[in-house]
């Protein structure tokens, strides 16, 4: 949203050069003949310079704020091949406003390939048929560029500035990336009447370094000068005002590691974000714009495009008294009205906080972006007699929300709740698999902000109901050593959601993804839905090979199922663990011994148990009638657990490691 302060009008002026005095394809020799990253040698690519320089002052011309923002990157690629893709083809968002003057202009944009030619690098410029424009929303652009003739050591640049109206708050800097980064600046310069709050996230701390400079401009005033030849000219006055300037510089910092149990990897990266609090003109009232979860949920209330859409809706009567005819408790009424409108109204794809169509026009044309669908079950749900009310939040894409830092531009999605017996019942209609207290992955954002007519309450972001995932195996094993057998693998409520929704969007890529990890012969991949919350995946399996030596078989009972690494790489962590949903992971495995063969060597029984109960482990292995049978249950009772316990949770996890690596010494009689 576009605010406007009593101003006084100042110029424009130019955003210095960073403190490093980068120069757009100059190098040093280092950089010319670099072979590793000295952060991590096996990068395959670190960024050697990112800066953002943002600078937030009013433009002489038309009186309005205006951010201009200039980023720059420098990366060298030492392996083309595993360098990540978003490294190769940048994408620059561009943001639009609901009038035709409120969009954000890229002003320029240089970026070129440098490949290594001896001891110097041959430019290879971006040309216009490596840039393209998509329309994301309406009210975002994404320009994509791709750098073309990458080779291993080719140092990769761009630099772009764009000048945006919308000033009210800074886009995210991450100073950390997916590898390694040697120098990353973030500045933020601006008015001294304006004050902006920092919002800062991840496990690194970054110390600004505060000055301030002295800027002046003249503009024009309402009366006019005469000089003495009695000619005339505008009347002109000069003022002088203050700009501050933070900056903030991170070195050195590793790669982001593959951590588990985090549902958006860059919840976890170094990263600050401003957003204006006040304006305090010298002579003037000060305004303030840090707020409070109340205030903002007041200001939806009384807006034409949330709160009011819920209340009033005639039209909708009629459909309320049919759907709940008949049905005799809350839950059935509750759940008549939850279906209808899930399995009759599809999502656009759109987020935000308001609606976009409406609620009458969503309702006639079956189509709307999330806050139209779902503002329209909340108003349906009040209708029949429920305490009903919307829930705002972060997407976990969008990042998660700062609770001390109340901010509505923070907030991108809208979804269900009702006051049930004192239980918050929680409901997302755009998802035509979601069930209720069963929330789409990209909701669970840890925590919402519940928006009453009177108050406002966070609310926990999680799924209550046990999910399961159950794999099995049944296998033969031949004297030279061959398994062959068969795979059944078992997902119900959001194990079951997930998959569906994939298998939806594109079966051949979800049987790509299920088994990219396997690294023997597959044959007859199968996915049964019986559509009533059960789905089962099945594969034939032929040649994985246990170690023969001698009379001796030895081998892993588990086969594929074995759980070798947890990717908790900490020592601490400052984020929650994020399972999605509570669960229970159980794995049996049932193998026919070759005849003639006894067990040698039997692996250890496992009981764990995390503190408080929060999670428990049990492994076991039996043989019986020529037959091994293991087994093993993961039971993990709620779907988010505070960053306090992720020590104990990395030990609990390293006794699964630890029993699911045992082998087995199979001996001939």
């Amino acid at each position: 949203m576009k605010h406007y302060l009593p101003i006084v009008i100042v110029a424009l002026t130019s955003i210095v050069a960073n403190a490093q005095n980068i120069k757009f394809g100059k190098f040093s020799p280092e950089e010319i003949t670099k072979k590793a990253s000295t952060i991590n040698p096996t990068a395959p690519a670190e960024v050697l310079y990112s800066s953002a320089q943002h600078k937030i002052d009013w433009d002489k011309g038309s009186g309005n704020l205006l951010k201009t923002s200039i980023v720059t990157y420098r990366i060298k690629v030492y392996d083309k091949d595993k360098t990540p893709d978003h490294i190769l083809a940048v994408e620059i968002p561009l943001g639009k406003g609901a009038s035709k003057a409120d969009v954000e202009k890229l002003m320029s944009l240089k970026a070129s390939t440098f490949v290594p030619e001896g001891s110097s690098m041959r430019e290879i410029k971006v040309s216009k048929k490596d840039i393209f424009t998509k329309n994301a929303h309406d009210y975002l652009d994404i320009q994509t560029l791709t750098f073309p003739d990458v080779q291993n050591g080719s140092i990769l640049e761009y630099s772009y500035e764009i000048v945006s109206p919308f000033y009210y708050n800074t886009e995210t800097w991450y100073f950390q990336e997916t590898i390694p980064v040697v120098k990353s600046i973030l500045s933020l310069e601006t008015n001294e009447t304006l004050k902006y709050q920092e919002d800062s996230r991840g496990q690194y701390n970054v110390k600004p370094k505060h000055t301030t400079r002295k800027e002046s401009t003249t503009v024009k005033q309402g009366g006019f000068d005469v000089n003495s030849y009695g000619y005339t000219k505008p009347s002109h006055a000069t003022y002088e005002y203050e700009l501050n300037k933070l900056e903030y510089t991170a070195d050195n910092l590793p790669g982001y590691e593959r951590e588990a149990y985090v549902l958006n990897p860059r919840n976890l990266l170094s990263s600050i974000r401003f957003e204006l609090a006040a304006y305090s003109p010298k002579n003037g009232v000060p305004k303030y714009f840090s707020t409070t979860w109340d205030n903002i949920g007041r200001e939806l209330i009384d807006s034409e495009s949330f709160g009011r859409q819920i209340s009033g809706n005639g039209f909708l009567d009629d459909k309320v008294k049919e759907l709940i005819a008949g049905k005799n408790t809350s839950e059935e009424k509750l759940n008549s009205i939850y279906s209808f409108v899930r399995d009759n109204y599809k999502w656009n794809g759109y987020n935000g906080i308001y609606t976009d169509k409406g609620i009458r026009k969503t309702f006639n044309e079956k189509v709307g972006n999330v806050a139209d669908i779902n503002l329209m079950l909340v108003s349906m749900l009040e209708k029949a007699g429920f305490k009903a009310n919307p829930i705002v939040l972060s997407t976990v894409q969008n990042g998660m929300l700062n609770y001390i830092f109340p901010s509505k531009a923070k907030l991108n999605y809208v979804i269900a709740s009702v006051d049930l017996n004192g239980n918050d019942i929680l409901m997302d209609a755009t998802d035509i698999n979601s069930q209720i207290n069963l929330l789409p992955l990209r909701t669970l954002n840890f925590r919402g902000i519940l928006i009453g007519k009177n108050n406002t309450k966070e609310i926990d972001l999680q799924n209550s109901i046990m999910s399961n995932d159950k794999e099995q195996i049944v296998a033969t094993l031949s004297p030279d050593g061959k398994f062959t057998g068969t795979f059944n693998n078992y997902h119900d409520n959001y194990f079951y959601m997930n998959d569906r929704s994939q298998i939806q969007d594109d079966p051949k890529e979800f049987e790509k993804t299920f088994i990219k990890d396997y690294t023997f012969d597959i044959e007859n991949f199968r996915s049964n839905d019986n559509n009533e919350g059960l789905i089962r995946h099945s594969f034939k399996f032929d040649n994985i090979q246990a170690n023969v030596i001698g009379n001796k078989i030895m081998f892993n009972p588990m086969l594929f199922l074995a759980t070798e690494n947890h990717n908790l790489n900490y020592e601490t962590r400052n984020y929650n663990l994020e399972f999605g949903t509570p669960m229970n992971i159980s794995k049996s495995v049932k193998i026919k011994i070759p005849e003639g063969y006894k067990l040698e060597s039997v692996p250890k029984i496992y009981n764990e148990k995390l503190i408080n109960d929060a999670a428990g482990y049990a492994y076991n292995i039996v043989e019986k009638d020529g037959f091994l049978n293991i087994y093993s249950a993961r039971v993990l009772p709620y779907s988010i657990l505070p960053s306090d316990y992720y020590k104990p949770f990395k030990e609990f996890m390293n006794k699964i490691v630890e029993a699911e690596t045992q082998q087995v010494i199979l001996i001939k009689q």
